[in-house]
């Protein structure tokens, strides 16, 4: 008698992903949709199955939380997916009337330009002198459209009505243009999520955000008991543009609460990507984090490897976050993090790139999103593949070649 036997089914690694991001006020269902959606898009690119749940979430946690199976012919991995959420404090800044915004945004300018990292930028990144400049610029012109404004009022009602009334509609007229350009077009290019961020960043930088900070407390807590449950045979941290620079606060808090966190038995990993650490430790006061950053890359068995890209205006291209220097890629004299390049140009088609390459934020998000193109870089195969993060960056080829065109993994 024939007997078929069933293909035996492979053991399934687990991995936990820690997901902080940065100064994002995106609510979650919109993270959840467009992390499905991703996925998706992961699976068809690498021949995968990719199956993601439902949110697990009430909205009132500080954790978002769902579930992904993915698998090919002879793998599977079960991956618990949280984002560490601080939206709510972005969405506060968020709400605040555009005068103060103004006030705090470029009080944290100043106070940037003050402690010296202006000049620092300089010399780590002229691309980020850009960034850092792109609110002098937008401001400007606005304000030269409300004085354009404000002068052809009175011009024009000079001769109506009496000069210190046509004066005073003058002001007016200003003013309200100023503000008008500033809510729009000003939202719609991210003048007010910079200017925020900027405010944010001083007051974190000078120890000025109990609130914030009673977060990251949270999540240090939860970092700990996740590695302490012996769930997951790995943890993975993501840290994405300022949010980089707060894992470091994260782990920092972590490690005072479990010095071998990183020891063992779970494989503890950090990834940042499109970061931003240099734009605080180049501040005079920016200790807390220069310590931070020392501390993480020095703790025993903790992989920490930093992917950067030309393409990202807002990241420190081939600036090494901890010595603070020049660094080339794929070279680990400088100790941790090791630095590798994400080409952006790599991940997409030519024709997607050209029409977002002058899209500088859609740019930096592309850290988080699916590929077109298997490349060294790839987000979700960091996040949802079988190989450890150690293996899988261990090489500048990242996952190219490592997998058969049916999804198999070769060993």
């Amino acid at each position: 008698m024939d007997v078929t036997l069933e293909p035996e089914i492979p053991a399934a690694g687990r991995r936990l992903v820690l997901f902080l991001p940065g100064h994002d006020p995106t609510d979650m269902e919109y993270h959840h949709g467009r992390f499905a959606n991703q996925a998706t898009r992961f699976s068809k690119l690498w021949s995968f199955h990719v199956a993601v749940s439902a949110r697990h979430d009430d909205e009132q946690q500080h954790l978002a939380r769902w579930n992904v199976e993915c698998s090919g012919p002879n793998w599977r991995e079960e991956v618990d997916y949280w984002i560490l959420r601080w939206d709510d404090i972005v969405v506060a800044l968020d709400e605040r009337p555009d005068p103060v915004r103004l006030w705090g945004g470029f009080g944290g300018l100043f106070d940037f330009w003050a402690g010296g990292a202006t000049s620092r930028y300089v010399e780590a990144s002229i691309q980020y002198v850009g960034f850092f400049l792109f609110p002098f610029v937008l401001v400007g012109l606005f304000a030269a459209g409300g004085l354009l404004a404000g002068w052809f009022a009175d011009h024009l009602l000079a001769e109506i009505v009496p000069s210190p009334v046509a004066w005073l509609i003058g002001i007016v007229a200003a003013i309200a243009v100023f503000f008008g350009l500033f809510r729009q077009p000003g939202r719609y290019w991210r003048l007010h999520q910079a200017l925020d961020d900027w405010d944010l960043a001083r007051n974190y930088l000078h120890d000025r955000t109990p609130e914030l900070n009673a977060r990251l407390d949270q999540f240090a807590d939860e970092l700990v008991e996740a590695v302490r449950s012996k769930r997951y045979d790995e943890v993975l941290l993501v840290g994405h543009s300022l949010g980089a620079t707060l894992m470091l606060g994260v782990l920092d808090r972590a490690l005072d609460r479990e010095p071998t966190l990183a020891e063992g038995p779970a494989r503890l990993a950090l990834l940042t990507c499109g970061a931003t650490i240099p734009k605080f430790a180049l501040h005079a006061k920016g200790d807390t984090v220069r310590r931070q950053a020392r501390r993480v890359a020095d703790t025993p068995g903790l992989t920490w490897v930093e992917f950067q890209s030309r393409h990202d205006v807002i990241n420190f291209f081939e600036y090494h976050p901890v010595t603070l220097r020049d660094v080339a890629f794929d070279v680990d004299t400088d100790g941790a993090p090791m630095l590798r390049d994400a080409n952006i140009k790599l991940m997409l088609s030519e024709e997607k790139y050209a029409r977002i390459r002058l899209n500088a934020l859609r740019l930096h998000y592309q850290f988080l999103l699916a590929n077109e193109r298997k490349a060294p870089y790839d987000y979700f195969m960091f996040a949802l593949g079988p190989l450890a993060f150690a293996d899988i960056t261990s090489r500048p080829e990242g996952p190219i070649g490592r997998f058969a065109p049916d999804g198999s993994l070769i060993t």
